[in-house]
């Protein structure tokens, strides 16, 4: 790494840091609609978070005209939800999560010879069920949307904006009122919008609170 590349790389860390310290949650927004180019910069950045085995099982709908967010009212505890400019609602899909085309996934596998041709097709070669809406994914699953979701909320405070991640809701009757497919799973809710408070941090426990073991070189 030259002297450029070293200083490029000390700024972004500088202005990364920074973004994570002053994120705040924000239940308060300004009524000015979010710029078409910073929403599709908060889908891109959820699109680009990893996954396990690169499923990607992360769906969105997005709301962004007042129609659309007022009709999602019965399902949504908290009022505040419903005054943002946009609104992700955060899915899974099941089908997704449970297999990709088996020939798609025997190519990614045998190019990172993470398993043999053979044993790739025997891994992706059962269909999803019929009654996919009945199946239970695994924790990992919330897990690889967890970790998409929180790219949105970075980029999102990149950009000048707040959001809050909600998970007071009812989330049938919001698949319900959306017609969504029976392999959609609603988990959460990102209010996204330009803040209208600016909130003081909340406590957060020490380092060495949160560290169970920092290893011989601690």
């Amino acid at each position: 790494m030259n002297s450029r590349q070293r200083l490029l790389y000390e700024v972004s860390m500088i202005n990364f840091s920074e973004l994570v310290e002053k994120r705040r949650s924000i239940r308060k927004f300004a009524q000015r609609p979010v710029a078409r180019d910073d929403l599709r910069q908060i889908v891109e950045a959820a699109r680009l978070a990893p996954s396990g085995s690169n499923r990607q099982p992360w769906r969105f709908a997005v709301l962004t005209e007042e129609r659309d967010r007022e009709s999602i009212a019965p399902a949504v505890v908290q009022p505040f939800v419903l005054e943002a400019p946009l609104i992700f609602v955060c899915c899974l899909d099941r089908a997704a999560y449970l297999k990709k085309t088996m020939e798609l996934r025997m190519q990614e596998l045998a190019q990172a010879r993470v398993l043999s041709k053979e044993a790739a097709a025997a891994l992706y070669r059962r269909s999803p069920p019929e009654d996919i809406e009945e199946v239970k994914l695994s924790p990992a699953a919330y897990i690889d949307l967890g970790i998409a979701v929180e790219h949105m909320i970075l980029q999102a405070a990149a950009l000048g904006l707040g959001s809050c991640w909600v998970r007071l809701l009812d989330p049938h009757l919001l698949h319900r009122i959306l017609k969504l497919p029976s392999r959609i799973e609603v988990v959460a809710l990102l209010p996204v919008g330009y803040p209208a408070e600016n909130p003081p941090p909340r406590p957060r426990l020490s380092t060495d609170e949160i560290i169970l073991h920092w290893g011989d070189k601690g």
